[in-house]
C-alpha cells in the first residue's frame, strides 16, 4: 500500500502535466497549436490578413486581462476567457468541466516561462459600479471627447474615427476600433465591471491603450467613461 501511494505521487504532477495537455490538444490547439505559438491547422483560415489572429502564448502578451497594461493576466482572467469566449472569433468552452477548463489554463501557462517567475499583479477586477445616472453619462461623454476616444471610435462611437483606417496591431495587420454601439461584439464583456477592466487594462497588442492614469485622480472618471460607452448601445 505504501510503494502504490509512493508511486501515486512521485507520479502526480507528471500526470497532471499529461492530462493539461491532452485538455489543451483537444480544445485549444486546432487554432493555438501544438506549441501554443498561434499557428494551429485552423489558424490561417481565421483572419489571415486582419487582426485579430489567434493567440500566440509563447509572447506572454494577453489581450484579455484585469492587470496593468504590460503584465500577464491572472488565472481567472484565462478562465473568464475560456468560459466566455470571444465574440465572432474564440467559442465558450462551457462544455469542458471546471476542472477542465482548470488544466488548459495550466497549459497555456506553460508556454511562457514569465508565468512561473512573475509575481502576480494587481487586478482591476473588483470593483463595484455606482450607479449610472444622467450626470454620469454628461461627465462621460466629456472624458470621451478629452481622452480622445474619438479619433478611433468615432465621435457617435461608431468605430469610424478619423484614425480608424490606420489601425495596426502588434504584428502590423489591420484591426478595427470596435463600434460602440454594439455591445455584443465587445471582445472583453459588455457589462459595466467589464467596460472597466477595459479601460484600466487596455488591450495589449492593439492601439487600445490603458487609461488607468490618463483619466485623472477621480475615482469616478472610469465609471462615467463607462456610462456613456453604454449609453451609445442599440
Amino acid at each position: 500500500m505504501l510503494v502504490s501511494l509512493l508511486i501515486v505521487v512521485l507520479a502526480g504532477p507528471a500526470m497532471a502535466a499529461d492530462t493539461a495537455t491532452a485538455v489543451y490538444n483537444h480544445a485549444c490547439a486546432w487554432c493555438h497549436g501544438k506549441d501554443g505559438r498561434g499557428d494551429g491547422p485552423a489558424a490561417f483560415s481565421i483572419n489571415k490578413y486582419r487582426a485579430p489572429r489567434p493567440r500566440d502564448f509563447t509572447r506572454g502578451q494577453f489581450k484579455l486581462r484585469s492587470t496593468p497594461s504590460g503584465q500577464l493576466p491572472t488565472d481567472d482572467d484565462l478562465l473568464r476567457t475560456l468560459e466566455r469566449g470571444i465574440p465572432g472569433y474564440m467559442p465558450s468552452f462551457h462544455g469542458l468541466t471546471d476542472g477542465e477548463r482548470r488544466l488548459a489554463v495550466v497549459a497555456v501557462k506553460r508556454f511562457f516561462p514569465g508565468f512561473a517567475t512573475t509575481p502576480p499583479a494587481p487586478s482591476f477586477a473588483s470593483r463595484i459600479p455606482p450607479p449610472a445616472d444622467d450626470a454620469a453619462v454628461a461627465r462621460g461623454r466629456e472624458l470621451y471627447a478629452a481622452a480622445g476616444c474619438a479619433a478611433c471610435h468615432g465621435e457617435r462611437g461608431r468605430g469610424d474615427g478619423p484614425s480608424a483606417a490606420t489601425l495596426r496591431d502588434a504584428d502590423g495587420l489591420p484591426i478595427r476600433a470596435a463600434d460602440l454601439r454594439y455591445p455584443a461584439r465587445f471582445k472583453g464583456g459588455a457589462e459595466p465591471v467589464d467596460l472597466y477592466r477595459t479601460l484600466m487594462s487596455g488591450l495589449d497588442g492593439t492601439p487600445m491603450p490603458s487609461y488607468a492614469t490618463a483619466l485623472g485622480d477621480d475615482p469616478r472618471a472610469p465609471w462615467d467613461l463607462v456610462a456613456y460607452v453604454r449609453s451609445l448601445r442599440r
